[in-house]
């Protein structure tokens, strides 16, 4: 068993503290800021509004074979609302900016990522429409910015 520090010991000790926070080089600095955020990264993610897949009874009018109705999502967060509509390997959307972001029109750019393949990105047009083709199914998320504000989508299986 270690004996209580004094007073002496304890400053001392507090001292070397405080003297190696200035050896922290400022790239450590800004990681362990970084990673500090991650503690809200759910917060920081696009909402699903809707999701055609999810209504009741859309398994029963799809079909195995995907050949129903297109699939609709709808994501909104930070001021943007992206709406995507998923049909065989075509997918087309909207960026539409809400509250103060809709103030500012700016050209929108989109970015389709999946975990193990190169993101394809897109540029909406002065309406917020865009388009992708040859969207194979699997996992996906979207990353959006127009101007200021952006809009990252959880990931969802198209």
């Amino acid at each position: 068993m270690t004996e209580p520090l004094n007073d002496d010991e304890l400053m001392a000790l507090l001292g070397e503290a405080v003297a190696e926070a200035d050896a922290v080089s400022d790239r450590r600095r800004t990681a362990a800021r970084a990673a500090f955020t991650w503690r809200s990264v759910d917060a920081e993610l696009a909402e699903l509004l809707h999701d055609s897949a999810l209504d009741a009874g859309a398994a029963v009018r799809s079909g195995a074979g995907g050949g129903g109705e297109p699939r609709t999502l709808s994501f909104g967060h930070s001021g943007l609302t992206l709406e995507v509509e998923v049909d065989g390997e075509t997918l087309l959307g909207q960026v539409i900016g809400t509250g103060s972001a809709a103030s500012a029109p700016q050209a929108a750019s989109v970015l389709l990522e999946r975990p193990e393949a190169d993101a394809v990105s897109a540029e909406a047009d002065a309406a917020g429409f865009f388009r992708l083709e040859r969207v194979r199914p699997g996992t996906v998320r979207f990353v959006v910015e127009q101007g200021g504000w952006s809009l990252t989508t959880p990931w969802v299986t198209l």
